[in-house]
């Protein structure tokens, strides 16, 4: 029988959420409107475009957990994973779209889940006048890798924002990136 003791425990396998680190440039999508959210990583890496994200519980479980806060009007936009993906609203209602083009929709309520299939694009946003936050957990210790963007949302969050991915699928800034922009701090 494995034996772990309480500092090791605390240590590697335990995330306080007070201590959680919210990083709030953690995709493409971060600095567009209804892109904006904090994302506070628990269990693995996942599909996290920003290589600054620290994880407090780094051993592969299969699956990743984060905490997402999102401001009014917050959200993340279409996108698909080659894993499934699980949403799970915790105080307040959170819209979830999903379909080539975002045309299909329902409100989870708080503790409602939803589980979007591998490949089907989908995207979630706070339609609320207060901050909410969602559980998400994605398939696989890496989320089937990288964060495939509907096409629109890369061409806004290159024109609109100066956020790129690079060949490796991490975030990059253009020419046109604004760093005040950046640095305005996600109310939630």
């Amino acid at each position: 029988m494995a034996h772990i003791d309480p500092k090791q425990m605390e240590e590697t396998r335990t995330a306080r959420f007070k201590n959680l680190d919210p990083l709030e440039m953690a995709f493409v999508d971060s600095l567009l409107p209804g892109g904006r959210k904090q994302n506070l990583k628990v269990i693995g890496r996942g599909v996290v475009e920003n290589p600054n994200m620290r994880v407090p519980i780094t051993e592969d479980h299969g699956f990743t957990v984060s905490w997402i806060r999102l401001p009014p009007g917050g959200g993340a936009h279409l996108h698909s994973h080659l894993t499934p993906e699980v949403f799970i609203p915790f105080d307040g209602p959170i819209r979830v779209f999903w379909g080539d083009n975002g045309q299909h929709s329902t409100v989870l309520e708080p503790k409602d889940t939803i589980s979007v299939p591998v490949g089907v694009m989908r995207g979630f946003r706070n339609e609320t006048d207060r901050t909410i936050v969602m559980l998400a957990m994605v398939g696989g210790e890496s989320g089937g890798g990288s964060v495939t963007w509907h096409r629109k949302v890369l061409e806004d969050a290159a024109r609109d924002t100066g956020l790129g991915l690079d060949e490796k699928g991490k975030l990059t800034k253009l020419s046109n990136f604004d760093e005040k922009r950046a640095l305005t701090p996600v109310k939630a």
